[in-house]
C-alpha cells in the first residue's frame, strides 16, 4: 500500500513544515472587505501535535475523533473577525458574505466548537484554548447568524442579511444541531433567536415542491439539504403549532431526494402511504446512479446521503423516531456507490470537477456512521477507516488545524476556501455525535475481508459508465463526462489510489479540433462488466455546429479485474478534411501529491527516472511543462502500474507540471503520453486515421509489464479491435 503519510507521518510532517508560509496578520479595518480577507491568514503551528491514529480494529473511536477534532480552534481564531477589524457589533469566523460563502462555513463553526465546549474528552493543550473559549467563541457565531437573519435585528458583514436563500435552510439546521448540544448554556434569549431562524427557515418550505432532476442536474441534494432543517425543527420544537406540517414536508422532501423513476409505480406503503401517491420526481436513475454538473457525479452520491444523515441524528437525539422515508432509497444508492471504492477514496469514473480528496470525501463520512448503525454495513465500518486515516494523516501533516490548508486552502478564510475545512470538520462532529450516540462502534474488518466484500460491478445505461473491482484492480469506462461527450477509462490497483487523477481522455487519448458542437455527439456504444470482467465497445461521432460530420473515435476497452490486466484500442477517423490542432495519444494521468511522499519512480528500458515536485507558496502563477522521453515500448510507475505499447511505433513521453495543475490546484498530476505530443496542426482525408493507440496495462512490477507485453506481442495483441 503506497500512503507514505499512514506510515510516515514525521517525514511528511516535516517537508510541509518547512512549507509553512509565513503571511501577515489582517490589520484592523473599519468596513470588511472579502478582497483584504484572501490574504491568506498567520499559519500558526499547534501547540502539541498529537501522532495520527493507526489502523487496527478498534478505529476509529470516539478517541481518535476527538483528537482530530480539537485542532479546530487553532483554524477558528486565525480566522476570527473582531469588531475592531469589521465594524459590526459582533465577531465572528470567516467570510463577511451573507450567502454560501460566509453561513455555511458559520453554521459548521457552531456545531464543532459546541461539541469541544461540552465534551469532556476535550483536550486544551492541542492548541491552548480551552472549553470556555470554544464555548465564547460558539455563542458569538450563533448570535451573529441568529441577528444577522433576515428576522433579526443586524446586517452580516457585508450588510445584507441571510436567509430565505437556495440553501440556507442547510446553514440553519447545523446552527441548530450546535445550539442544542450548548442549549443549557445557552440564555433564554439566546433560545428564542434560534427557534426563531429555525421556524423561519422551515416554514419556509411548506408552500414548496420538491424540484426534480435526473440527467446531467440532479435535485436530491437540495431536497435532502432541505429535510435537514425541517428535522432539526421537530427535534427541538416537537409541540409547536406547526409540528405536523413540518413532518409531513420533511416526509415529502426526504420521499422525493432520492426519488427513481420507478417509485411513480410502486405500491409498497412508505410512512403509511403508497409510495407512488408520495413522490412526483426522479432525481436518480433507475438504476441508482445520480448525475451533477454534467455526468455521474460521486460527490453528489455523497451529499444526499450526507444530509439525511444530518435530520436522522437531530431527531434520534430527541428521542423521536424518524420517518421511513428519511431512508427512501438511502441503501440502494449506498450499494451502488460502495464498490467504486479504492483503498483511501472513492472513484470518479466520469471525472471530477472540485479539488482532489475534499468535498465528497468528507461527506461520505457521516452516512457510513448511519449504514452501519441502522444497516449492519460491516464495509461502511472498513471505509470511515481508511477515509479517516487519509483525513488525520493530511491534517497531521499541517500541524495548523487545516485538513487542506498546504495543498490548496492556503490558510484563506474567505469563500470556498474555508467551506471545504469547516465542513469536513462539521461532518466529523457528526461521526463523532453518532457514535457518542449509538456506539461502542462494531470492529473494522480486515484488509482482506474488505477487498472480497467490496468487489462488485455495474453497468449503467443512463449515466453511461461501467465498474468492474475485485481484490486486485479497479477498471471504469465512461462514456461521457462532466465536461462533455468525451470518454475516458480507468484502470488501478485498488491499493494504488493515490496513483488516480480523472483526466479527460484517460487511456483512450484525444485530439483538438475546432469547430466540433458538443451538443451533437452522436455515441452507438455497449458496455458490460460482470465478476470483475469489463468490456466497453463503441464510438462517438462528432459534428460541426452546421451538423456536418468531423471525425469518430472507435474504442474498445476490456480490463480483467482478477488477473490484474487490460487492453484498450483506440482509432480517430476524419470523416471530412479537417485541420488537427493537436493529437495526444494514451493520456495516462497519474497523481503526484502529499500521499505517495511527491515522489515517483519510472521504469522504461534499462533506465529510471525519479519524478519529484516541491509544492511552493505561492504557487507559480504560469504553470511550466517539462517532458520526459521514455525508451522501449513499455513503462512502469513505482513497479505498481505498467503501461505497454502493442503496435512498437510510439515512444512514450511524460508531461510533468511545476505546480498543483488539478483543479483549486489541490494536487499535481504528470500525463503519460504515447506516442508523444506533436502540437503543429495538421489536415486529414476523409477516412484517413487521426490517431490510434493500441496498449496493454498491467498491475504489478517492470519485469511483470515486460513479461506481459512479451506475450501479447506473441499472441499478436496488437492487432485487437
Amino acid at each position: 500500500m503506497i500512503l507514505p503519510s499512514l506510515r510516515t507521518v514525521p517525514l511528511i510532517a516535516a517537508l510541509m513544515a518547512a512549507l509553512l508560509l509565513s503571511c501577515m496578520d489582517l490589520a484592523p479595518q473599519t468596513r470588511l472587505s472579502r478582497d483584504a480577507l484572501r490574504i491568506p491568514a498567520r499559519s500558526t503551528r499547534l501547540l502539541v501535535v498529537k501522532p495520527a491514529g493507526r489502523a487496527h480494529s478498534g478505529y476509529p473511536s470516539l478517541r481518535d475523533y476527538m483528537r482530530i477534532l480539537e485542532r479546530l480552534p487553532a483554524y477558528v481564531e486565525r480566522g476570527w473577525r473582531t469588531p475592531e477589524q469589521t465594524g459590526h457589533p459582533v465577531g465572528f469566523f470567516g467570510d463577511p458574505d451573507n450567502a454560501e460563502m460566509g453561513l455555511r462555513s458559520m453554521g459548521n463553526v457552531v456545531v464543532s466548537l459546541a461539541l469541544l465546549a461540552t465534551d469532556p474528552a476535550y483536550d486544551r493543550r492541542v492548541t491552548g484554548f480551552d472549553s470556555e473559549w470554544c464555548l465564547r467563541r460558539a455563542r458569538e457565531c450563533l448570535a451573529y447568524m441568529t441577528r444577522g437573519h433576515v428576522t433579526g435585528d443586524l446586517p452580516c458583514a457585508n450588510g445584507k442579511p441571510w436567509g430565505n436563500h437556495w440553501q440556507s435552510a442547510w446553514w440553519a439546521a447545523k446552527m441548530a444541531v450546535g445550539a442544542t448540544l450548548m442549549w443549557e448554556r445557552l440564555t433564554n434569549a439566546e433560545r428564542v433567536a434560534v427557534r426563531r431562524v429555525v421556524v423561519y427557515e422551515a416554514d419556509r418550505h411548506l408552500d414548496r415542491r420538491a424540484p426534480g432532476g435526473v440527467l446531467s442536474n440532479t435535485r436530491s441534494e437540495e431536497n435532502a439539504w432541505d429535510t435537514e432543517v425541517l428535522a432539526a425543527a421537530l427535534a427541538m420544537m416537537p409541540e409547536h403549532p406547526h409540528a405536523p406540517a413540518w413532518r409531513a414536508k420533511l416526509i415529502e422532501f426526504a420521499a422525493n431526494s432520492l426519488s427513481a423513476p420507478q417509485d411513480a409505480y410502486d405500491t409498497r406503503l412508505l410512512d403509511g402511504r403508497p409510495i407512488k401517491d408520495q413522490v412526483y420526481t426522479a432525481n436518480v436513475h433507475r438504476d441508482y446512479t445520480i448525475e451533477n454538473h454534467g455526468a455521474y457525479h460521486t460527490c453528489y452520491m455523497a451529499c444526499p446521503l450526507h444530509s439525511l444523515t444530518w435530520g436522522y441524528y437531530a431527531m434520534a437525539a430527541a428521542g423521536q423516531q424518524p420517518p421511513e422515508a428519511q431512508f427512501h432509497h438511502f441503501l440502494d444508492v449506498w450499494r451502488r456507490l460502495k464498490p467504486t471504492f479504492l483503498t483511501h477514496r472513492f472513484a470518479y469514473p466520469a471525472g471530477k470537477d472540485w479539488p482532489r480528496y475534499a468535498y465528497g470525501m468528507s461527506f461520505i463520512m457521516p452516512a457510513l456512521t448511519v449504514l452501519q448503525y441502522r444497516f449492519g454495513e460491516r464495509e461502511a465500518r472498513y471505509i470511515e477507516q481508511q477515509r479517516l486515516l487519509a483525513l488525520e494523516a493530511e491534517q497531521v501533516a499541517n500541524a495548523d488545524g487545516t485538513f487542506y490548508a498546504r495543498r490548496f486552502t492556503r490558510n484563506i478564510m474567505v469563500d470556498r476556501m474555508a467551506e471545504y475545512e469547516t465542513d469536513t470538520y462539521a461532518n466529523l462532529t457528526l461521526c463523532c455525535l453518532i457514535h457518542k450516540r449509538f456506539g461502542p462502534p462494531q470492529r473494522t474488518m480486515s484488509s482482506s475481508e474488505a477487498r472480497s466484500r467490496l468487489a462488485g460491478s455495474h453497468v449503467s445505461a443512463e449515466s453511461g459508465i461501467a465498474y468492474a473491482r475485485d481484490r486486485k484492480a479497479f477498471a471504469s469506462f465512461a462514456w461521457r463526462r462532466l465536461d462533455g461527450p468525451y470518454p475516458t477509462a480507468l484502470f488501478l490497483p485498488v491499493d494504488g489510489d493515490d496513483l488516480a487523477e480523472w483526466g479527460t481522455g484517460n487511456l483512450v487519448g484525444r485530439i483538438t479540433v475546432d469547430g466540433v458542437d458538443p451538443r451533437r455527439t452522436k455515441t452507438t456504444a455497449s458496455s458490460s462488466a460482470v465478476g470483475g470482467q469489463l468490456e466497453a465497445r463503441g464510438s462517438l461521432s462528432y459534428y460541426a455546429k452546421t451538423g456536418s460530420p468531423l471525425y469518430t473515435h472507435r474504442i474498445t476497452f476490456k480490463a480483467d479485474c482478477v488477473a490484474g490486466h487490460a487492453t484498450v484500442a483506440y482509432d480517430f477517423i476524419a470523416d471530412a478534411a479537417i485541420e488537427v490542432k493537436l493529437r495526444e495519444g494514451l493520456r495516462l494521468h497519474v497523481a503526484n501529491s502529499l500521499f505517495n511522499g511527491f515522489s515517483r519512480i519510472w521504469r522504461h528500458g534499462g533506465s529510471t527516472f525519479r519524478q519529484h515536485f516541491v509544492p511552493r507558496e505561492p504557487p507559480p502563477e504560469r504553470e511550466t511543462l517539462r517532458e520526459v522521453r521514455f525508451d522501449g515500448p513499455v513503462v512502469n510507475v513505482d513497479d505498481t502500474l505498467g503501461v505497454a505499447d502493442l503496435t512498437g511505433k510510439g515512444g512514450f513521453a511524460l508531461r510533468v507540471s511545476d505546480r498543483g495543475n488539478a483543479p483549486w490546484g489541490s494536487i499535481n498530476y504528470a500525463v503519460l503520453d504515447c506516442p508523444p505530443i506533436e502540437p503543429q496542426s495538421r489536415t486529414f482525408a476523409p477516412g484517413e486515421t487521426i490517431l490510434s493507440g493500441r496498449f496493454l496495462l498491467v498491475i504489478g512490477s517492470h519485469g511483470q509489464t515486460r513479461a506481459a507485453w512479451r506475450t501479447a506481442v506473441r499472441k499478436g495483441a496488437g492487432s485487437i479491435r
